[in-house]
């Protein structure tokens, strides 16, 4: 369980700072701006604990990199999908 650890506060990091910012697509308005900044660096900072912890940093900020960035790639286009769904077209 402690392997998911860093890959899930990671992924939570990305949806905090997806959600915080003005271009977001999921909600009506975005999360408070600093107050999502501000939980998504305490998200990325966590996920990086385990790493240190055991001694393989290197390892653990590679994955968190990573996974930050497929969720920034991926979240643009789940708000596009789930837009796309709701207004009913398929084409």
């Amino acid at each position: 369980m402690r392997e998911f650890l860093p890959v899930a506060l990671a992924f939570v990091s990305a949806l905090l700072f997806y959600l915080g910012s003005p271009g977001q697509q999921w909600r009506a308005a975005p999360l408070w701006p600093r107050f999502s900044r501000r939980l998504a660096l305490i998200a990325l900072g966590a996920s990086l604990v385990p790493g240190i912890a055991e001694g393989h940093l290197a390892a653990t900020l590679s994955i968190v990199v990573t996974t930050l960035m497929a969720g920034f790639v991926a979240f643009p286009f789940v708000a596009a999908l789930r837009n796309r769904r709701a207004s009913g077209t398929t084409r």
